[in-house]
């Protein structure tokens, strides 16, 4: 019901009320300032009932005539929202066009009206509340890509709060805060909202309505969630909710002085700057978002520490700052930057006194050939160093912060090369001591025999619950759930952005390609507290699939799901999961299934770890990872693979490095190798391989590596636990490595391997 109009008969089904035809006097705007309440009760507002603040949603209207060679627009619409309505232009058959029009009405809201018809429709993305809709002719309705009843679309306000004063005379110059969306009721009689009213949406999200009246009248709102603040509280004003008066006492209390309380203002003084930051107090800290100047948002947040010190962590930047309240005393504070400045109680802080010393580490080998597969932490943040012309840290190398402060990198290198990081504070622990390795830290040699080597991580083979990785939601700079919501998000973020994909959401993405912009990470909670991810879906082939990179992007704490979700036959067209078209890329903790030709598709090298990739599975294409591009060191570590037909895979023109994998039960065929001409350098190790069975054949034992061709440099292959008891051997046979085109192995080495599926005896081979 809009307008106390009902859009369509109760009897009438939910398939039969998206196709209606209604006549044409029937059509016509209904004002949303006249919209009903809602009415829900006003139950416990106070209590901090919490509602979303409005999205944006992607309406389009479809038309369901057969085509004509008249092409006859038969399909009129009118659509109303609290917030701006903008046409897209570029949604195929459903594109809005010159006949369609959007204008913003004089009460704030915004009004597209349009015709279309002969099996086209139109589309527009809508900010806030759509709250009335009417049309002529038969059509379909689809909100998010979902389809949807007139009813559906439209939606109502959970409450009505007036402002009443009860003297004449008096004045109220009023303010009050809801969870929700506030809107001015200029259809209440003598006590209707007037252009000296106006409500503010606030940065936390919460808004703000700000008014004046007296002398015995009054104002009205609508209103979603919960009242959280009103002000001032004199005794002739009084407060209806859904016709209730409310209790202003809680409203009223003023805290007590406190001299232990602080103010602590985080501030730059640059225009660009961004400063992401923490500081830690000995007492409680509570964000200000009621500050006049550099009030806190909703990017900050604080914590208690185990140790019952407290943890602010928040951003700012381009000139502004954020304002906290905190009890006792300020014991760290960092980044320390030339912009960053910090003042408690109005006097600036020396934050000189909170800045670690920045230190150069280089790890280096001093032999040829020689491997080093290292670790160490330090108190203070690890940064890989990748500019410099010798001994940089390249893909193989990792850095991560622990929940107690401290960071750790782990790397790989070799042959007299090495790897250079910063990091600040102090060295901790280093390993292995090996008579190859020589540390320096800012051009000095270090004694290894005074460190001990870091203890190892917990592995979490796949990702998911336990994943030290993960990226919360409070780091996103944008939360999408909706297939418009997330092409607008990547199409406006920039380098260093988070796009955050909401935990819940499933959004489907069956005709766009999305680019994920060069640097920026797109993630969402996979495996916090045991979370699924939120998911990105391609419910049906088109172009390459739904998402592709440019340079330096993560994807990380999603699932990626097509449609396959079982063993089919070979047939075109075909779509991948992620295709990886920039350098720099790492794809880590996301669950990718249900891709033709494959779950990762890389044009270049890229690090992909601790993740599912599993049912990619159509015969001929069907792979996990396939490397595509030319030279390159991919590294893939740590993942999970089952039910594809081949895993691992490279056109002949790669190299790669795949170590401490787990390749599941079910696969189609091999499930690691490469095609003609061999590629460049494959280094396969410490991985178990289970599969014996090749479904596309039905043999088994079977092969679990296949090097088709012959390499440039080596096919490495050790320390791998091979459930086939077949020893390697040239030629296309059925043993557990394969050479297929060669009579002799080729440029390809196996050692230390286990063949069999009884465990084996040394704890070097396989998965961890």
């Amino acid at each position: 019901m809009v307008n106390d109009t009902q859009n369509e008969p109760d009897s009438t089904s939910e398939a039969t009320r998206r196709t209606r035809q209604l006549s044409d006097d029937e059509f016509g705007r209904r004002s949303f300032l006249k919209v009903g309440a809602g009415a829900a009760a006003a139950g416990t507002l106070l209590a901090g009932e919490v509602a979303a603040a409005p999205t944006t949603r992607y309406l389009e209207i479809v038309s369901t005539e057969e085509p004509t060679e008249a092409g006859d627009l038969t399909v009129k619409y009118e659509v109303t929202a609290t917030g701006e309505i903008a046409p897209d232009t570029d949604n195929g058959r459903n594109s809005a066009e010159g006949n369609d029009a959007v204008s913003q009405n004089d009460d704030g809201t915004w009004t597209a009206t349009g015709k279309t018809g002969n099996g086209f429709g139109d589309a527009y993305t809508v900010a806030g509340r759509i709250v009335d809709f009417s049309a002529a002719g038969s059509f379909e309705l689809y909100l998010d890509g979902e389809a949807v009843a007139v009813d559906d679309v439209v939606s109502d306000y959970d409450h009505t709060i007036e402002v009443l004063t009860t003297e004449d005379p008096s004045e109220l110059d009023y303010s009050f805060t809801t969870t929700g969306e506030i809107v001015p009721n200029y259809d209440n009689g003598d006590d209707s909202a007037g252009g000296n009213d106006s409500v503010t949406e606030n940065d936390d999200g919460t808004w703000t309505a700000d008014g004046y009246t007296g002398n015995g009248y009054g104002d009205a709102y609508f209103f979603d969630g919960a009242l959280t603040d009103f002000g001032p509280v004199e005794p002739f004003a009084e407060l209806r909710v859904d016709g209730v008066a409310i209790d202003l006492t809680p409203f009223d209390s003023a805290p007590e002085p406190d001299s232990d309380r602080h103010t602590i203002e985080v501030l730059t003084t640059e225009d660009p700057s961004e400063l992401d930051y923490t500081f830690t107090t000995t007492g409680e800290i509570v964000p200000n978002y009621d500050a006049e100047a550099n009030a806190a948002s909703g990017n900050d947040s604080v914590t208690e520490n185990d140790d019952g010190t407290w943890t602010a962590d928040g951003y700012t930047g381009n000139g502004y700052g954020d304002t906290y309240a905190f009890e006792g005393e300020l014991t760290d504070f960092g980044p320390v930057e030339a912009f960053a400045e910090v003042r408690v109680d109005g006097e600036a802080v020396d934050l000189e006194q909170f800045r670690s010393e920045q230190h150069t580490i280089e790890v280096l080998t001093t032999e040829d050939p020689s491997e080093l597969d290292y670790a160490f932490t330090a108190t203070g943040e690890i940064r890989k160093v990748t500019d410099v012309q010798e001994d940089a840290a390249s893909g193989n190398d990792t850095v991560t912060e622990h929940s107690d402060g401290t960071w750790r990198a782990d790397g790989y290198t070799g042959n007299g090369y090495g790897d250079t990081y910063t990091f600040r504070g102090e060295l901790l622990a280093f390993g292995p001591d090996v008579d190859h390795a020589e540390v320096r830290i800012d051009g000095d040699g270090v004694d290894l025999s005074g460190y001990e080597a870091p203890p190892e991580p917990a592995v979490v083979m796949g990702g998911g619950d336990g994943y030290s990785g993960t990226v919360p939601e409070s780091e996103a700079d944008v939360v999408v759930s909706t297939r418009g919501e997330l092409a607008s998000a990547l199409s406006g973020a920039d380098r260093g952005d988070v796009v955050y994909v909401d935990p819940s959401a499933s959004i489907d993405v069956p005709d766009r390609e999305l680019t994920i912009p060069s640097g920026v990470t797109l993630a969402s909670d996979r495996g916090i507290d045991g979370a699924d991810g939120g998911e990105i879906r391609a419910d049906r082939v088109y172009g390459e699939g739904p998402l592709q990179t440019g340079d330096d992007v993560r994807v990380t704490g999603l699932r990626v799901t097509g449609p396959i979700t079982e063993y089919v036959d070979y047939s075109r067209p075909v779509h991948s999961g992620v295709t990886v078209k920039g350098t720099g890329c790492e794809i880590d903790n996301v669950e990718i299934s249900g891709f033709s030709y494959a779950g990762v598709k890389l044009q270049e090298a890229a690090y992909v770890h601790h993740s599912h990739i599993h049912t990619n599975a159509m015969d001929g294409l069907g792979y996990g990872i396939v490397c595509n591009g030319e030279g390159g060191d991919t590294l893939v570590e740590y993942n999970e693979f089952d039910l594809n037909r081949h895993s691992v895979a490279n056109r002949g023109y790669a190299g790669y490095e795949v170590r401490y994998n787990h390749f599941g039960e079910d696969a189609i065929a091999y499930q690691v190798g490469t095609h003609r001409p061999g590629a460049t350098t494959l280094s396969i190790h410490h991985n178990t391989f289970v599969p014996t069975l090749h479904l596309n054949s039905g043999e088994d034992p079977e092969s679990h590596v296949s090097i088709r061709g012959v390499p440039d440099d080596v096919a490495d292959i050790h320390h791998n636990w091979f459930y086939n008891p077949r020893r390697p051997d040239p030629g296309r046979g059925r043993e557990s490595v394969i050479q297929p085109h060669v009579e002799e192995f080729t440029n390809l080495d196996h050692r230390n391997n286990h063949y069999g599926s009884d465990e084996p005896a040394d704890d070097d081979i396989g998965c961890p």
